[in-house]
């Protein structure tokens, strides 16, 4: 999914990369105010956009199954959310009633969703996978084994969504209706699921073999055609997110936005 070997981003380590992600991810955890979210899931889209290359319009595409989570998760909060006493009332219909509160979880909440989701596609966009593998084992000391197993897989994933484009023609050129509904989604999935499943397996069978006949494991250390490592640009580009994220927080804590905790 890398969209630009070229970009800013795209040149960091992995490791790096993942390491300012989780650390700006757990900083949200513990912000439950609806205005923190949205500035740090703007930096992620413009992260991504302006130092990862990629292309506005395909990256907002790749989000809208998320933007479609949080409002899920903002309408279930207005309506089933916490009430708390002496709370605000926004509006009322029916049995439901609108809060103040449950309007700033909710918003916090479906926010978060938002500023995790941007954050993660500016890694997930910029970064090779064969290169964060090589990272996790050179950087991390991840066991080989391990990191390149997970690597095959995922490199599979592409031939089984091909195999299920052939199952699928090949089904309808023998006349097999594909039908509307939940019983025929079930049956359709059932067909489906079968001849993957023992495509996957025949597969995975020969990789392995290949693998075993190649003495994959067969030593505790092994050498690397190529070798990442982390340089001073890595640490400059670390400090300054870090420092962008922290200082974003700071500042909005002085103007009174920045709230931390659950409470009223």
């Amino acid at each position: 999914m890398n969209e630009t070997a070229d970009s800013y981003l795209a040149r960091r380590n992995p490791v790096v990369k993942l390491g300012v992600l989780l650390l700006l991810s757990l900083m949200l955890t513990v912000i439950f105010d609806p205005v923190t979210p949205s500035v740090f899931a703007l930096m992620g889209v413009l992260a991504a956009w302006r130092l990862g290359g990629v292309g506005l319009a395909r990256l907002l595409k790749t989000m809208a199954p998320m933007l479609a989570a949080a409002v899920g998760i903002m309408v279930a909060n207005l309506l089933f959310g916490r009430e708390v006493a002496g709370d605000a009332v926004l509006g009322s219909w029916g049995p439901f009633t609108v809060t103040q509160y449950r309007l700033m979880m909710g918003g916090s909440i479906a926010l978060r969703v938002l500023a995790f989701s941007a954050l993660s596609l500016s890694f997930v966009f910029t970064t090779e996978p064969g290169a964060f593998v090589l990272s996790l084992v050179q950087q991390l000391r991840l066991n080989y084994r391990v990191a390149f197993g997970v690597l095959v897989g995922y490199r599979m994933m592409p031939l089984l969504q091909s195999e299920y484009q052939n199952i699928r023609a090949a089904q309808r050129a023998r006349g097999m209706a594909e039908g509307r509904g939940p019983v025929a989604w079930f049956q359709r999935t059932r067909r489906y699921a079968i001849p993957l499943l023992a495509g996957a397996v025949r597969r995975a069978g020969r990789v392995a073999l290949a693998m075993d006949a190649r003495g994959f494991g067969a030593s505790p250390q092994r050498t690397y055609l190529r070798r990442l490592r982390v340089e001073a640009s890595d640490w400059v580009f670390a400090a300054g997110a870090v420092a962008l994220g922290v200082g974003t927080v700071v500042m909005l804590t002085a103007f009174g936005v920045t709230r931390f905790g659950v409470g009223v």
